[in-house]
């Protein structure tokens, strides 16, 4: 897994468009931190967005426009302040 990160102003807008069971759209990501079947981090400036469901998919990522579009089943959402750290076992024992 790389990580792929951009450089974004504080003004880029950050939003997140959901079509239950169909995709989900993010606007404003800065670096796509951990992405696999059942979870996705990925950080929005400052904040860490969380998504957990099943058969998620990163279909598409635009990194000049900040956006990124995930196929799947949504379970939940979080919103969180400040950068989401991911264990070194997590990572090594994926």
């Amino acid at each position: 897994m790389s990580q792929i990160t951009s450089s974004v102003s504080a003004k880029t807008p950050k939003s997140v468009g959901i079509d239950f069971d169909s995709s989900i759209t993010v606007n404003g990501i800065t670096n796509m931190i951990e992405s696999d079947d059942k979870q996705i981090v990925a950080a929005l400036g400052d904040k860490t967005l969380i998504i957990t469901g099943e058969k998620l998919t990163v279909v598409n990522l635009d990194t000049v426009r900040y956006t990124c579009t995930i196929s799947g089943s949504l379970a939940t959402l979080k919103y969180i302040k400040g950068k989401q750290k991911v264990s070194f076992f997590k990572r090594v024992f994926k």
